[in-house]
């Protein structure tokens, strides 16, 4: 039987700290599990992510920043190349904002939105959490931004993202994470996940631009020296991308993130 290429990289946001990236290993290594047991990649990365989204180190999940009114409302996407996507926006007291979106993928519907994501959410009895107990989450000097995975089963590609947006941003606000081609993007060439400033990540269209460098050619490395070279300094911007050949994963801040690459 031939081998087999797996990869997977994970990132904790810009933002996040280099001395954290054992989360993000700890997410990867949960994604790769699930490859190697036969699970779809898309279950493989929204795993990761759900790691990513329990680790109160990052803003995402249990993690998440709090809004200008002391909300937290998260927003959270996936998608993979074989053509489905969910996504979340403001959502508030669940646990796991990416597993709603990945069950929106079963649907007819693509994107849902605070009380109606929320609705969504309970009758599938998905973990809630009161986001007011935050007691056990560490203090941190720095805010993190979006985390994400980004993975390749030898057949599909597949991303997801979360998080919990802009510190002390306006109630209601909506960044790239649930916007399809901003923050994430999959398709036939390869996968991408962003992170950092949402709006200038949105305004560029800066996933689907990443992906068309990875269509006509580009190896992830090349590809990411590109897009950060798109934003100035004092735009945090983030990327992790695979395609067939590797990964790669970088920042002009600090950050988190990890890749594995198996042949099985």
């Amino acid at each position: 039987m031939p081998e087999k290429k797996l990869l997977i990289a994970t990132h904790g946001g810009a933002g996040s700290r280099g001395e954290d990236a054992d989360g993000a290993e700890s997410a990867a290594a949960a994604g790769l599990r699930a490859m190697r047991s036969g699970l779809p990649v898309l279950e493989a990365v929204c795993r990761a992510v759900t790691v990513l989204e329990d680790d109160s180190r990052f803003n995402a999940g249990v993690g998440s920043q709090r809004r200008s009114d002391g909300s937290a409302q998260m927003d959270a996407a996936c998608m993979d190349s074989r053509n489905r996507f969910g996504a979340v926006a403001v959502v508030e007291g669940f646990r796991n904002p990416i597993r709603i979106a990945q069950a929106l993928t079963q649907t007819s519907c693509r994107v849902l939105a605070g009380a109606g994501a929320a609705r969504f959410a309970g009758e599938r009895n998905f973990p809630v959490f009161d986001p007011r107990d935050m007691r056990h989450r560490p203090a941190r000097t720095t805010s993190s931004d979006t985390v994400g995975c980004v993975a390749f089963d030898g057949t599909t590609f597949a991303a997801a993202l979360s998080t919990g947006g802009t510190k002390n941003s306006l109630p209601g606000r909506v960044g790239d994470v649930p916007l399809i081609g901003c923050g994430l993007y999959a398709g036939p060439s390869g996968a991408v996940a962003a992170t950092g400033n949402g709006e200038a990540i949105s305004m560029k269209l800066t996933a689907f631009q990443a992906y068309r460098l990875l269509e006509q050619g580009a190896n992830p490395g090349h590809a990411l020296k590109t897009v950060l070279q798109w934003f100035d300094d004092k735009t945090d911007i983030g990327l992790i991308l695979v395609n067939r050949s590797g990964l790669a994963g970088g920042s002009n801040r600090d950050m988190a993130w990890f890749a594995i690459e198996r042949q099985e």
